[in-house]
């Protein structure tokens, strides 16, 4: 998706399925071993609303490999769902259009009524940053602006955007909202987001309560707070346990130095002091971590991502 010659922001007007279900290649991991998994080629014809790369517009036609019923399994898959647009990463191909990979889906799924808001964070976004970054953030942004039904205590980090940057960037992203966002709602989701997707993060439950001082939704912060308080230095010990890996199930799986130091910024820069303490202390140790900024900060820097408040 990084490389990516064409990134569009478009809407499907229609699909084609061109064939039965073939065999495609998945990738492999520690819990899903099988390597083929069976999809349909579908044709899809587009209207694009802004090139975010590349300089494609009005309307074309790409190819993915979509839903094959009943024998499909793991992540998800492209689903042109009415009511949706798509981020869309796309190559040539022989001369025709394709997702950059085959499986899992090579899209972002966003409702239309977020385009709006979506190409305006974009426009506002600074000169030079990070493309990728640029989407992840205008994506959470404009849906903590524009969407209430998901302004809610189960709202959680988007795993389509934390492949696209990073978890790092995703948990700061989120940590920075939690802290100053333009609405208390937003600021609410930002908060249970990060308390429920990244560990060491128990003190965003304690903000999520400043963000709702009619304590609409204290039954259910306030047990999840003290169950998180209460579990952080087992979860410091089974982090340390396993070599700080990015989850519980990337214990099984090999990482490269480049992003386990990535992995370690993610933990040094947790909002619990002594989960962060924990951290830098463990990084110190690792030719790879020992000099991560995050270990240099105070725990009360807040991380230099795109926010505003209300009037």
């Amino acid at each position: 998706m990084k490389s990516a010659p064409l990134i569009l922001l478009a809407e499907v007007t229609d699909y084609r399925l061109l064939s039965g279900p073939r065999t495609v290649a998945r990738p492999r991991d520690c819990w899903n071993p099988t390597s083929t998994i069976p999809l349909h080629l579908a044709r899809m014809s587009a209207s694009v609303m802004l090139a975010l790369r590349g300089n494609q517009h009005g309307h074309l036609q790409f190819y993915s490999w979509v839903w094959a019923s009943g024998q499909h399994g793991g992540e998800r898959l492209f689903s042109p769902h009415p009511g949706y647009c798509h981020i869309l990463f796309l190559r040539d191909d022989g001369g025709y259009l394709h997702t950059v990979g085959d499986y899992p889906a090579y899209d972002l799924p966003i409702p239309c009524h977020w385009v709006p808001g979506i190409i305006s964070n974009l426009r506002d976004a600074k000169d030079g940053s990070d493309l990728l970054e640029r989407i992840a953030t205008a994506v959470v942004k404009t849906g903590f602006e524009n969407d209430v039904k998901v302004i809610s205590r189960d709202y959680w980090a988007d795993k389509d955007l934390e492949g696209l940057t990073s978890p790092f960037f995703m948990a700061t992203l989120l940590d920075a909202f939690c802290r100053d966002f333009g609405s208390r709602f937003g600021r609410f989701a930002a908060c249970m987001a990060t308390a429920n997707e990244f560990s060491g993060r128990c003190e965003a439950f304690r903000l999520a309560r400043e963000a709702d001082p009619a304590g609409v939704e204290a039954a259910f912060v306030t047990p999840a707070l003290a169950r998180c308080e209460a579990g952080e230095q087992s979860a410091i010990e089974f982090l340390r346990s396993k070599n700080w890996p990015l989850a519980n199930f990337e214990s099984c799986r090999p990482t490269t130095a480049a992003n386990h130091r990535l992995v370690m910024r993610l933990y040094a820069s947790a909002m619990d002091a002594r989960f962060r303490t924990a951290a830098c202390e463990d990084a110190a140790t690792m030719p790879e971590a020992r000099d991560i900024p995050e270990c240099a900060i105070s725990v009360k820097t807040a991380p230099s991502h795109p926010s505003h408040r209300d009037p």
